[in-house]
């Protein structure tokens, strides 16, 4: 955060062409189901909190979506140039197709929680892209050094799920052999808040509680598709953005909620709702 506010400094007085930082080859519409039992959902084994058992909740499915699309490579660098990157894109890159590939995900919405599940978005291209795309990210001034050596042992192929974890901004809490991670909605919105307008990928624009509950799913999860170079860096974030939106449109009282996430088994899980972290801990407990 403090590099980002450097940068800040060094933007102020000084205009930016905001041009769209890759061109959609195609991108098919996402499809959401009601579903009446969990045993429907087909994307993955769903098992939901034996917790909240006496509860039947709402159920619904999003099945997973490709974006196909192409790297605008000139629009990428002058970011690149403008985040004082010591790497650039190479004309190699121009007209590959790439895809980036959501998730099916779940949500059971209860009396007083939603429930979320589901796995990792990933990308679609040509090894040698993936490669370039990787070193280049990795050598980002915004990326503090400690960051940065966690990021190069990541294998960008791995199915694991790495959840981050914002110093400050939240706590982590005992799962029984696993940790999870806690936020509340007006810490996420504060976060969301801190990056500078000018630092955003050409194109995007800051989320805030207003914006979620005015999106529906689809446009929401096609801005979190062509904001690229930020999802890369936010993915573990695409779950619970998509849960707090749903909350905000399924429960409008939940400002000041709470977001447990955490892995298991390959599946990333999200809770929210107006509880103690206990609470939400010995619910999340109960997903077995």
């Amino acid at each position: 955060m403090q590099t980002i506010s450097n940068l800040k400094e060094d933007f102020k007085g000084k205009n930016f062409e905001h041009n769209s930082l890759i061109n959609v080859v195609s991108q098919p519409q996402h499809e959401v189901t009601k579903l009446k039992e969990a045993e429907e959902f087909d994307a993955f084994k769903l098992r939901l909190p034996r917790e909240l058992a006496s509860q039947k909740p709402e159920i619904s499915a999003m099945d997973s979506s490709k974006m196909t699309f192409t790297l605008d490579v000139d629009a990428f660098n002058e970011l690149l140039k403008a985040v004082k990157s010591p790497k650039q894109l190479s004309s190699n890159l121009n007209n590959v197709e790439m895809s980036m590939v959501s998730s099916a995900a779940a949500y059971a919405n209860y009396d007083d929680v939603l429930f979320l599940a589901t796995q990792k978005s990933y990308l679609e291209a040509p090894q040698a892209a993936k490669k370039e795309l990787r070193d280049v990210m990795l050598d980002l001034p915004l990326i503090p050094t400690n960051l940065r050596q966690q990021l190069a042992e990541i294998d960008e192929d791995s199915s694991d799920i790495y959840l981050p974890v914002l110093v400050g901004f939240g706590r982590d809490v005992d799962l029984g052999g696993k940790n999870g991670y806690i936020y509340t909605l007006s810490d996420l919105k504060g976060f969301t808040d801190t990056i500078p307008q000018d630092m955003k990928a050409p194109g995007s624009h800051s989320t805030s509680l207003e914006d979620l509950k005015g999106k529906s799913q689809v446009a929401f999860m096609d801005e979190m598709s062509q904001t690229f170079i930020n999802k890369y860096g936010e993915e573990k974030f695409a779950a619970m953005k998509e849960a707090h939106k749903m909350a905000t449109e399924e429960m409008p009282n939940m400002e000041n909620a709470s977001v447990l996430i955490w892995t298991k088994d390959g599946n990333l899980y999200g809770l929210i709702g107006n509880k103690t972290d206990a609470e939400l801990a010995k619910i999340a407990r109960s997903v077995r």
